[in-house]
C-alpha cells in the first residue's frame, strides 16, 4: 500500500501540541459528538474534559485510545502528526519545498507578468 504524505500546511504549526490535532479530529470530524464519545465508551463530558486544555484538570486523553479516535472519526491527521513530529527529517522537507517551488514557478513569473502590464 502506498500513500502521499504532504506536510503543505504543517500540521505542527496548526496544532502546536498532540491534544490540538486531537481535539480538532474530534470536532472536525462531522459526526456528533456524543458519537464518538460512545464508540471510545466514554460520556461526551468526559471526552471532553480529555480534551480540553485546562490546567487546573488533570485528566489527559489515554495514548492507548488514539487508535480507537482514529477509527471513529476517519481523521489520520492524529498519527500524521506524529510522523511529522518525530520522522520527517528537515532534508526531506527542504527537498519537497524545492520541489513544490520549481513546479510554482512558472506560474509564479506568469503571474508577476500579468500584474506588470
Amino acid at each position: 500500500m502506498q500513500f502521499d504524505l504532504s506536510f503543505e500546511a504543517g500540521l505542527l504549526e496548526q496544532f502546536p501540541k498532540f491534544r490540538d490535532v486531537l481535539g480538532a479530529s474530534v470536532y472536525g470530524c462531522g459526526r456528533p459528538f456524543k458519537h464518538v464519545a460512545a464508540d471510545l465508551d466514554m460520556s461526551a463530558s468526559k471526552l471532553s474534559r480529555m480534551l480540553a486544555d485546562n490546567p487546573n484538570d488533570k485528566i489527559n486523553f489515554p495514548a492507548d485510545r488514539v487508535d480507537e479516535l482514529v477509527e471513529s472519526t476517519g481523521d489520520q491527521r492524529p498519527v500524521l502528526w506524529l510522523v511529522e513530529r518525530f520522522l520527517v527529517d528537515s532534508g526531506i522537507a527542504q527537498k519537497q519545498a524545492l520541489a513544490q517551488l520549481a513546479v510554482m514557478m512558472p506560474q509564479i513569473e506568469g503571474l508577476l507578468k500579468a500584474a506588470a502590464r
